[in-house]
Parts: structure tokens; C-alpha cells; sequence
């Protein structure tokens, strides 16, 4: 990549930036949609949602990866020599504006994740306490249907007809 061509590797990180942007507003939608069918109960439209969200998380990882590379190549073309790239490694090269959108466009996608993570321990924290009130739910129903150990009826009972007792002096 000759110096030039910085510009049009700059309009390509800022346009990956702009599809994460988006692919992450995509993702806060449809992890509310996900929140929405929890207490619900209907398995179909969980796994429609769930496969949905699985395709955004895809999408994402292959624009990450493409922006880590193309920043590297950037980096490369500065000659910036990082170990790992960021962003803020070449803001000092930028005119200001360009620096600004980019920021900008960083701030608004670790906002956005921020809050896709967060809706996910909420929908996590929901499914997780409806597990558990079911399996409470179900111990309960199969200890109310099932007799105590100890519970005899007193028809049940052996009688002691010999007056041998169950005590210390029984032996097997």
C-alpha cells in the first residue's frame, strides 16, 4: 500500500466501522425482542430469535476482523509499529475531522456493545431464574405426590406380638 492509498484505507475502516455500528443496533433489537418472548414460554420463536442473533454475532466477528486489519494495514503504512493495534495509535496522523468521526464512530459502537452485553445478563438472569422456578415447581409437585420416608400408615405398621423390641438388643 503506497501513502495515497491511506485516504481510501481510511473511508474503509470508517465504512466497517458504520456496518458494526449498524450490525450491533441490529443485535440490541433483537436481544430485546429475545427479552420480550422469554416469559412467554414459545420454544419456536426462541430459536428463531436465538439463530438470528447468532448470524449478527457471526456478521460481527468478520467485521472485526476485517477492521483490525485494515487498521494494522494503516498502522503498517505510517509506520506505527504496535503490538496491538488501536485506534488512538493513529489519531495524531489524522486531520481532525477524520480523527473525530472515528472517535466517534468508536465511542458509539462500545456503547452499543455495552449494551448488548448488558441486555444479555438481564435475558441470562431471566432464563436462568425461570429454570430454576421450574425445577423448583417440579420438586415440589413430586414431594407433595410422594409420601415422606418416615410416614407409615397405622395399619402398616409391624406388630410386636412377641414383645421383642426395635431397640438396642435387635439384631439382624
Amino acid at each position: 500500500m503506497v501513502l495515497n492509498k491511506i485516504p481510501t484505507t481510511l473511508a474503509g475502516l470508517e465504512n466497517l466501522m458504520v456496518k458494526q455500528f449498524r450490525t450491533l443496533q441490529d443485535l440490541v433489537v433483537v436481544t430485546k425482542k429475545e427479552r420480550e418472548i422469554l416469559p412467554q414460554n414459545d420454544t419456536d420463536a426462541l430459536m428463531c430469535v436465538v439463530e438470528e442473533k447468532e448470524a449478527l454475532l457471526d456478521q460481527l466477528g468478520l467485521l472485526d476482523d476485517a477492521r483490525r486489519k485494515t487498521l494494522h494495514d494503516i498502522e503498517l503504512e505510517l509506520g506505527i509499529q504496535n503490538e496491538n493495534s488501536s485506534l488512538e495509535a493513529i489519531f495524531p496522523y489524522l486531520d481532525k475531522t477524520q480523527a473525530t468521526r472515528i472517535s466517534r464512530l468508536r465511542d458509539g459502537v462500545s456503547t452499543l456493545v455495552a449494551q448488548a452485553r448488558d441486555l444479555n445478563y438481564g435475558n441470562q438472569a431471566l432464563a436462568s431464574s425461570m429454570v430454576d422456578w421450574l425445577h423448583d415447581a417440579q420438586k415440589f409437585m413430586i414431594d407433595a405426590a410422594q409420601p415422606e420416608i418416615s410416614y407409615r400408615p397405622p395399619h402398616a405398621m409391624p406388630a410386636l406380638n412377641n414383645g421383642a423390641s426395635w431397640g438396642v438388643d435387635h439384631r439382624a
